[in-house]
């Protein structure tokens, strides 16, 4: 397989789960593609400052502010004053915010189980190797924030 191809694949993979994800969030009540994003961040994460979220999540600090304060209004997330730094903000999850977001990832584990039923029982093992191998490298280049800061200036230029 040539390089192109390879990342062509890559690409269209990410692209297909990543439409798979979105239509079966949108089927999942008043929870929109973007709060479960965050809401999902938060939840991995733990008690997160909104600056930090911001980096994790690769969003411009205002747009992920108004998104978190949507979520505050809602219920979902909770926002307190940092214990050390009283100018920042830690968004932790609420009661409310922990259970939609257990009811989501719950649905998306359930559409994922769905397409993995379409690969032979055989060939699952060699799949969910791939993807810990593809999981681990996507960790380190996402974990490198020079990298990352390095591949934002490249693409605005």
């Amino acid at each position: 397989m040539t390089k192109t191809s390879e990342s062509e694949l890559l690409r269209e993979v990410a692209r297909l789960h990543l439409q798979l994800q979105r239509a079966c969030v949108a089927s999942c009540g008043d929870t929109g593609s973007t709060q479960c994003f965050i809401l999902g961040e938060v939840y991995r994460s733990g008690p997160i400052t909104l600056a930090d979220l911001g980096r994790r999540l690769a969003l411009d600090k205002g747009w992920v502010s108004r998104a978190v304060e949507s979520l505050v209004q809602d219920g979902l997330l909770v926002k307190e004053s940092h214990s050390e730094d009283r100018r920042a903000v830690v968004i932790s999850l609420s009661k409310v915010g922990k259970k939609r977001y257990e009811e989501l990832d719950e649905s998306l584990n359930a559409q994922v189980e769905q397409v993995m039923s379409h690969i032979p029982l055989k060939q699952r093992p060699g799949i969910y190797e791939a993807l810990r191998l593809l999981r681990d490298a996507l960790r380190t280049q996402t974990d490198n924030e020079s990298f990352i800061k390095a591949r934002k200036a490249k693409c605005a230029s």
